[in-house]
């Protein structure tokens, strides 16, 4: 019979917040699934039987499919990273379990998300966004290939988030789905802001694939709403920055991470807390449009030439 997989995936300087996410699975909600699986890129075998004591854990070593793409903006190679792309091999990865649940791992699990994958009206679950738009940057306009193929979707349509997602091997053709994930993403390398989200919302448009909503007041909830008094949160997601390893304090996550560190003597974050300037600098990212950052770049570039 075929497993239920619970996946996240990231560089392996943040692999202590993957291990904390295991930690936090086993404690909330240890039936999601019968193995966590964890893309990586380097995470040594000594780390990685600490985590497998912690949850039944497979470590998939991700090879990407775009290292040869030159033009990716700066969006994607440094304030995310090109594992981003790694949530694509998830509709691989139906080929061997039947459920497939993908989790960012800047999140805390509040109570017990096991429901997530009961299959409900359709083949998937996701968060739906407002405004397909706002996933590119304003070159995808001035992109012929790009503007081509805005005849074959809705760019002022609904989108979709990737923060967490579900995937039953009810989805037909996944692979199909697969390739035409790194055909856009290579054609709108250049233009992508929300890089996977943007792919995915319109090839989701293109080949009419329905999805039931995940609700963000359940399962994607900013952690400054934590003192709200509502039952019904399941999950605190640290969208932008800072994280709960950089800048953002919170003690149930923070007590994950003192037992990843004493209890299994795990690898620790390089530096937890973040430096006043840097933390200041990732705040202004967030806050300001991508273009007024980049124009700040270019003033800060040319003072630093003179």
């Amino acid at each position: 019979m075929k497993k239920t997989a619970i996946v996240t995936g990231g560089t392996k300087n943040h692999f202590p917040a993957m291990a904390v996410l295991a930690l936090n699975i086993a404690d909330k909600c240890p039936d999601i699934a019968d193995e966590l699986i964890i893309f990586h890129d380097g995470i040594s075998e000594v780390e990685q039987k600490k985590v497998q004591q912690i949850f039944p854990t497979v470590f998939i070593k991700y090879q990407s499919p775009f290292e040869n793409v030159d033009n990716f903006s700066d969006t994607v190679t440094k304030y995310f990273s090109p594992f981003v792309f790694c949530k694509y091999e998830c509709f691989k990865l139906l080929e061997q379990y039947k459920c497939v649940i993908w989790t960012d791992y800047d999140v805390l699990i509040k109570q017990n998300i096991s429901d997530l994958k009961i299959k409900e009206n359709y083949n998937c679950k996701f968060i739906r966004r407002e405004l397909l738009a706002k996933k590119f940057h304003n070159s995808f306009y001035y992109n012929d290939e790009c503007v081509k193929e805005l005849a074959c979707f809705d760019i002022l349509g609904d989108g979709i988030g990737c923060e967490i997602f579900v995937l039953y091997d009810s989805l037909p053709n996944p692979d199909h789905l697969y390739v035409r994930f790194l055909e856009l993403t290579k054609k709108f390398s250049e233009s992508l802001y929300l890089p996977e989200e943007a792919v995915i919302s319109v090839v989701f448009q293109q080949e009419k694939i329905m999805f039931d909503k995940i609700d963000t007041s359940m399962y994607c909830v900013k952690p400054e709403y934590d003192k709200i008094e509502d039952e019904n949160i399941k999950i605190l997601h640290a969208i932008g920055q800072p994280k709960f390893w950089n800048g953002r304090e919170n003690s149930e996550w923070n007590a994950y991470y003192e037992r990843w560190l004493k209890e299994y003597n795990g690898i620790p974050f390089e530096n937890k807390k973040t430096k006043k300037k840097s933390f200041i600098k990732k705040i202004f990212k967030c806050i300001l449009p991508y273009g007024i950052v980049q124009v700040i770049k270019k003033i800060k570039h040319k003072k630093d030439k003179v």
